[in-house]
């Protein structure tokens, strides 16, 4: 079965009621979205953490009821594949980071996740999410300079590049951090509908509702 790119379940819930943070399912990384992640040499100042042949891409992953494609912001920890975690808790992005980085975040997502499509391109827009997390000051996104470096694969850090100077537009991502204190925190997507979408649900949640009304009355009268 095709991975879904963006988070069901609490997500959703989490993102469309406002949900700062909330509860998991337990969550288990099965493995590389593709066949294997990319390796390339990381380089970060702030934390201090350099890290050389780590693996880059995206993670499948599952909470049990629907699979999806998950992102490391966290390179101070490991994770495990096959293995379920039950301490993960739904943070939005914009209160892990800040407003500016999740919208990054979003931009990055809303631009380029339909791109990729193998494990360079996967490799790629994992370096773009670190590079956005982990970037400070007023240095502009790139992985050549900065708080945070990568190096030892130009193919990856090309695109990567490409895509983070050229991000604009509105987001149409809802960023979500799934934040674990004993696995690496993890990074979602979940597609924000659009207002004419919403107008139409509440309209149906409406009449539903209308119609339930209608068949108690029903009911009362033939009492």
């Amino acid at each position: 079965m095709k991975l879904q790119r963006t988070m069901l379940g609490s997500l959703v819930i989490a993102a469309i009621g406002g949900t700062n943070s909330a509860s998991a399912a337990p969550i288990t990384v099965t493995g590389w979205a593709y066949p294997n992640g990319q390796s390339v040499n990381i380089q970060s100042t702030v934390p201090n953490k350099t890290i050389n042949g780590v693996g880059a891409g995206g993670f499948a992953t599952t909470d049990g009821t629907s699979s999806f494609i998950s992102w490391c912001v966290d390179i101070l920890q490991y994770t495990y594949f096959g293995s379920a975690v039950n301490d993960y808790t739904v943070i939005n992005a914009a209160t892990m980071f800040d407003a500016a980085r999740a919208n990054a975040l979003g931009q990055l997502a809303t631009q380029y996740l339909g791109s990729v499509t193998n494990t360079t391109t996967s490799a790629a827009f994992q370096l773009a999410v670190w590079e956005i997390v982990y970037e400070t000051g007023s240095n502009p996104f790139t992985l050549a300079s900065g708080n945070f470096k990568a190096s030892n694969n130009t193919n990856a850090i090309n695109q990567a590049n490409t895509w983070l100077g050229s991000l604009s537009g509105t987001s149409t991502y809802s960023t979500n951090v799934l934040q674990s204190g004993t696995r690496q925190d993890l990074l979602t997507f979940t597609t924000v509908p659009e207002p004419s979408m919403l107008a139409l649900f509440g309209i149906g949640l409406a009449g539903l509702g209308f119609a339930k009304r209608k068949q108690a009355k029903k009911q009362q009268d033939a009492v």
